[in-house]
């Protein structure tokens, strides 16, 4: 009689199996070998968006930094022109004369109307005319911006800029002159507020006798990252 073989799974140990090891890390090694093109393509990309970022920045900011002096600039010559005009005031008047005109009336039109009675009529209806064309009158003329009352009370008060104060005397000149060749009105002037320190070299923009023309040439040195400061002066 056979006895049948009973085995303990619960008890004895089972077999590791080596080949679904291997298996598992190749697989492993499959993945990664797969996941290595998207990261180096995924590093590509991003440095090809840092260049394209940063190349056409450096451009944009030089325009973006250009353009509002050349608006500010131009602004400010307008303002300018006009303030020029208003102080002006308008020119001198001029009189415009009429000369006496007298009718062509040809030789044929007079033959043409054949009798004395129209002839008479003609003259009586132009008669008028005749008298307008005969006289001389004059017309004041006169041009340019007027002033009201009020802005020439604010044109009694002057104002000034102050662009910038700085220790060196050069460095003031320089910025003085680069200002005249925009179009402004710019000096330096020495400053010994305090004896126990150097001088300070104040930039100063005007003066100004309209808040307008002002107000212009403030926001064109803003333009120029600067924070001028007012002042009035009589």
């Amino acid at each position: 009689m056979l006895t049948p073989m009973i085995h303990d799974f619960a008890t004895a140990p089972r077999t590791p199996r080596e080949p679904a090891r291997a298996v598992a890390s190749t697989l492993s090694d499959h993945k990664s070998n797969r996941r290595l093109p998207v990261v180096v393509m995924l590093g590509v990309i991003t440095a090809i968006g840092v260049w394209l970022i940063r190349s056409p920045g450096a451009a944009g900011t030089l325009e973006e930094t250009q353009y509002p002096i050349a608006a500010a600039k131009t602004e400010y010559l307008q303002a300018a022109s006009t303030e020029q005009n208003l102080l002006a005031g308008p020119e001198p008047v001029s009189s415009v004369t009429t000369e006496p005109v007298a009718l062509d009336q040809s030789v044929s039109e007079r033959e043409s109307l054949g009798a004395q009675g129209v002839d008479q009529h003609l003259e009586e209806s132009y008669e008028f005319y005749d008298s307008l064309q005969a006289s001389s009158w004059s017309v004041p003329v006169q041009r340019g911006i007027y002033l009201t009352e009020e802005d020439r009370k604010r044109a009694e008060y002057r104002y000034i800029l102050q662009a910038a104060s700085l220790r060196d005397r050069s460095e003031a000149a320089a910025l003085a002159a680069k200002l005249r060749k925009m179009g402004l009105e710019a000096s330096y002037s020495v400053s010994n507020g305090d004896p126990n320190n150097s001088a300070w070299y104040r930039v100063n923009v005007g003066p100004f006798s309209n808040v307008s023309v002002m107000n212009k040439a403030e926001d064109m040195l803003v333009s120029m990252q600067m924070m001028p400061l007012k002042r009035r002066v009589r």
